[in-house]
């Protein structure tokens, strides 16, 4: 770990791992939200400030055509911190629509999916209000609206989900909505299996 008293390490830190850590971390904003540990990823955070770079080279070049001064040092601020968040943000929005991965198919390519798990994948991808039924622990289910104003959270150790209209279910398994609309929290440590129906 580079000494941190050393100004040219603080310089090196920010030059070849911060501008890896702004992209992830807009990235994750479109995935689950959240980044590893900075102890644990910082290879990771390296790798990517390296192909930022590669892909910001004709910047680099048009940067370095200036004269020393004001306009020099706000542009290279500007692309150690804008230009990662515009490249964590291009990430994010790849990540949520496949695109990488359908490149990589084209390819005959099979990688690895970046987003943790299937609960992440799953709401993240909820794009429209539709019909949910959760199945309980204790073998009951609870009918409703999985919409705009319901909530799933992202937590791993705590995967509750907040359902914005809860419906009922007479015997013959018609949904109905109830005469006085009301949501429901269910806990993590209530929740079995969640069934997603069609859209509204």
């Amino acid at each position: 770990m580079p000494d941190l008293k050393d100004l040219n390490s603080i310089y090196l830190i920010v030059a070849f791992v911060v501008p890896g850590l702004i992209a992830t971390f807009v990235r994750a904003q479109f995935i689950n939200g959240r980044i590893d540990k900075m102890t644990d990823t910082v290879l990771g955070y390296l790798v990517i400030t390296l192909i930022y770079y590669g892909f910001s080279i004709p910047v680099i070049s048009w940067i370095l055509t200036f004269e020393q001064g004001l306009l020099k040092t706000a542009l290279w601020w500007g692309l150690t911190i804008v230009g990662p968040a515009c490249f964590g943000l291009l990430l994010g929005v790849a990540a949520q629509h496949g695109w990488l991965r359908w490149m990589a198919k084209k390819l005959g390519l099979r990688v690895v999916h970046g987003t943790p798990s299937s609960w992440d994948w799953q709401f993240a991808n909820c794009y429209a209000a539709r019909f949910v039924m959760v199945t309980l622990t204790d073998g009951s289910s609870i009918a409703g609206i999985f919409g705009t104003a319901s909530f799933a959270s992202t937590d791993p150790t705590e995967r509750d989900i907040y359902i914005q209209e809860v419906l009922d279910v007479d015997a013959n398994g018609i949904w109905n909505y109830r005469s006085e609309p009301s949501g429901i929290l269910i806990l993590a440590k209530e929740i079995r299996a969640v069934e997603f129906m069609k859209e509204l």
